[in-house]
């Protein structure tokens, strides 16, 4: 299900791009509604996305009760729902086109071995030029294409804290990277913000050396507080699913809305869907959302 606004905004798009390994948690819904609203508030237009590549990670069901429950929060995508499991022959054509340019390298290296380095890859494989397919592919990194620091318009600038070192975007059992496949989904798609937990802050840097790898330009990085239970641990999508869309008699949109700073007047708690989604289109401030990496949700929001 979508539709489109003929007033839109089309310099500027968003997404939401869940994997489906479950359902959605307070947590993730929150997430959708700011990425939502961030384009929103500007007539912009959002989309939904399944980042369902990483099969092994997908549970049957999932991406249509992502969908349903999104739907049920008036988040509805402006275009047809995306799928990154339909892009498999553009990823190979890019790749290919790496592989010719020697941008990037076989890596027969262990995952204990990995571990050994502490994750900071030492590039043993660089030179070896390795032919057999079962390995992993690295992305060479140089001074024309590293990035070691970026503008965050929530968390403001960000600096990497360790060397970037070549980093995989082709995994041994041939599932390309998270990485790599969001940088050319986002690209060709005409995406240009893109707001997400700050989980990903330390991603974003790979990302964008992809970005300059490929000659595309990036978008504008937001990223949100990581949202955490009462004990300080990020929600799950097998603890924390959106059940039966919760027996709160509070909006959990209006929970949300709280929860990034966005003071929604107390009259909206038990206003619809619609409603709520209406006032925060017209009220939504950026600058209001707290600049942290993660906040536990507030005392009413821990029966959700």
């Amino acid at each position: 299900m979508h539709h489109e606004n003929p007033k839109t905004n089309k310099n500027l798009k968003g997404r939401f791009a869940p994997t489906p390994s479950g359902r959605l948690h307070f947590g993730s819904l929150t997430c959708a509604l700011a990425s939502y609203l961030d384009v929103k508030a500007k007539n912009g237009s959002w989309i939904i996305r399944l980042d369902d590549l990483d099969s092994p990670r997908v549970q049957r069901g999932a991406s249509e009760n992502i969908i349903r429950t999104l739907e049920y929060f008036n988040l509805i995508s402006d275009e047809p729902i995306r799928r990154q499991s339909d892009n498999l022959k553009l990823y190979e054509e890019i790749f290919g086109d790496l592989i010719r340019k020697n941008l990037c390298y076989r890596c027969e290296c262990s995952r204990k071995r990995l571990q050994s380095l502490n994750n900071v890859y030492d590039y043993r494989c660089r030179n070896k030029k390795l032919s057999h397919e079962k390995t992993s592919v690295r992305l060479k990194i140089s001074e024309t294409n590293n990035v070691q620091n970026f503008i965050d318009n929530i968390q403001g600038n960000q600096e990497t804290a360790h060397i970037t070192s070549d980093f995989i975007i082709r995994r041994k059992d041939q599932i390309f990277a998270y990485e790599y496949a969001v940088v050319i989904d986002d690209y060709v798609q005409n995406i240009t913000s893109v707001l997400r937990g700050a989980d990903l802050i330390s991603s974003t840097f790979n990302q964008l050396i992809l970005h300059k790898s490929l000659n595309f330009n990036p978008p504008l990085y937001s990223h949100i507080p990581v949202v955490e239970n009462k004990d300080g641990e990020k929600m799950s999508k097998s603890k924390n699913a959106l059940m039966e869309f919760s027996k709160t008699k509070l909006s959990i949109l209006y929970l949300a809305l709280d929860w990034l700073g966005q003071n929604p007047p107390a009259e909206l708690k038990n206003e619809s869907n619609q409603i709520i989604i209406d006032w925060a289109k017209k009220n939504w401030c950026p600058k209001a959302i707290p600049q942290l990496l993660s906040k536990s949700i507030t005392e009413q929001a821990q029966i959700l």
